[in-house]
């Protein structure tokens, strides 16, 4: 028996993907999350086979939470399916333990492919560097996010999307002080000097859909 979770804040794709992964690859259960500590407390309780991850979802983001599914359940596969920037997002998703990585701009018989095939035990990435690990051609703003680490994107995410400290530390499970002082980092890695220069970054990186 199969079990897919699909962990997506959007009603409508979580609709698209449960029909067609019951009506086309016959899977025998598909259950939902709409946010990060759901997804977190529905892997527990259910251990699915694959997880299809949004990157973008409330209450965390996709990179905080792939490594956390994968400590709970480390059978489990990891399918990231976002709309976000694939430049930036595909290395990531793969050192964060996901097991490959399709935009939500393909066509759903392309998604359906990358399902049976990480399912089957594949890996699927858009491009592979040496090693199996994704290459990413880097932009001058792809260079600046590299200086990031995976949790100081994760809270530029967040604060990009007007999350509060207290929102944010509530979700990835620290303090507001920490908050701060990860926020003061990633001004300076990316050498802006106000909170409005950091979301703009951010937007025009498309961190956020």
């Amino acid at each position: 028996m199969t079990t897919i979770l699909i962990v997506d804040d959007h009603p409508a794709m979580r609709l698209v993907l449960r029909h067609h992964l019951s009506q086309l690859l016959g899977v025998d259960e598909v259950i939902e999350a709409d946010n990060g500590q759901c997804a977190i407390e529905t892997v527990r309780a259910r251990m699915p086979d694959l997880v299809l991850l949004d990157l973008d979802i409330p209450r965390s983001s996709g990179l905080d939470v792939a490594p956390r599914l994968r400590a709970i359940h480390p059978q489990v596969r990891i399918l990231v399916v976002t709309a976000l920037d694939p430049a930036v997002f595909v290395s990531r998703s793969w050192q964060a333990g996901a097991q490959g990585f399709v935009s939500k701009t393909q066509d759903i018989k392309e998604i359906l492919r990358a399902v049976e095939a990480v399912l089957a035990g594949y890996t699927v990435f858009p491009v592979l560097g040496r090693g199996g690990a994704p290459r990413q051609s880097m932009s001058a703003d792809d260079e600046m996010l590299r200086r990031l680490s995976d949790k100081e994107l994760v809270v530029l995410q967040m604060l990009a999307r007007g999350m509060s400290y207290k929102a944010i530390s509530e979700s990835l499970f620290i303090s507001n002080k920490t908050v701060s002082s990860y926020k003061a980092r990633i001004m300076n890695k990316l050498q802006v000097s106000s909170l409005v220069e950091l979301v703009d970054f951010a937007r025009r990186c498309r961190l956020t859909p």
